[in-house]
């Protein structure tokens, strides 16, 4: 089977996946679908030990609390060098800084060609950084992205409350801001890897994932304080059926589109303007 006629019938299985939504709050898809590949699936609830006041699936509250462990509250001095190496490159943070690099690149001639120019003098520290982030979905969830896309609409939506994170007041994981442009940042650090062959098969999966989520999140404007009710499933349903099919590309120039004069990043998103 050729790239081509890959691709489309990787779009109409995720099509067929989005459409097949079981549960309020989170999103199954068919073993047959591009997004769930077949793996063992590793950790599940069994032996994770219970932490009163927790609410929402138990699974992707450790992995949500994991993951943040690992890549922000307890970084190894080899990813705090990675991020280090970033920021010295894009002249600042390195998360917003490589977020307006893709913009600026993004709404210019000659992306994203340019794009992947301008970041290839840190391709080994984007290959820790996406390195440290793989291994913690591998570990949990395997090469299940099925099971990722569960997560993401869980997290997105806001219904996973986790009281080990009230010391930061974060207890709910969801992401911060509204609109919560933390998703384009990854997005970033996603589509550069895809450009610079850093695990490009796991982000070329998990991109139009990141876009579902952010749109579903536009919608749902969770409280990080406290557990939110789950959207309509039918709601869920439609945000999938729009992004999951989407190509790489597609995803990526969507999200640009939203930087353009007279575009609202709330409104037009979440309206499926841009669907």
């Amino acid at each position: 089977m050729d790239a081509a006629r890959r691709n489309g019938y990787g779009r109409r299985q995720a099509l067929r996946g989005a459409l097949g939504i079981v549960g309020a709050a989170g999103l199954m898809l068919p073993a047959s679908s591009r997004l769930a590949r077949a793996a063992d699936f590793r950790p599940d609830v069994h032996g994770l030990p219970p932490v009163p006041g927790m609410l929402g699936d138990r699974l992707a509250n450790e992995f949500w609390y994991q993951f943040d462990e690992a890549t922000y509250f307890r970084q190894t001095p080899q990813l705090a060098d990675a991020y280090a190496a970033v920021a010295a490159h894009v002249g600042g943070n390195p998360l917003k800084g490589v977020r307006d690099a893709w913009v600026r690149t993004g709404t210019a001639a000659g992306y994203p060609e340019t794009y992947a120019a301008f970041l290839r003098p840190v391709r080994e520290p984007l290959r820790v950084i996406s390195e440290v982030q793989v291994e913690v979905f591998r570990f949990y969830y395997g090469h299940r992205y099925d099971r990722i896309l569960t997560a993401m609409s869980y997290f997105a939506q806001g219904v996973l409350f986790d009281p080990r994170r009230a010391p930061v007041q974060s207890e709910v994981h969801t992401m911060d801001g509204d609109p919560p442009l933390a998703y384009h940042t990854w997005h970033a650090y996603q589509f550069a890897s895809v450009l610079l062959d850093i695990d490009r098969r796991f982000w070329r999966a998990m991109i139009p994932i990141n876009g579902f989520a952010w749109a579903l999140q536009l919608i749902a404007r969770p409280n990080t304080r406290k557990v939110n009710p789950p959207l309509p499933r039918e709601t869920v349903a439609r945000v999938a059926a729009s992004w999951l099919p989407k190509s790489v590309r597609r995803v990526d120039a969507d999200l640009l589109e939203l930087y353009r004069p007279g575009t609202s990043p709330r409104t037009d998103a979440a309206s499926g303007q841009l669907g």
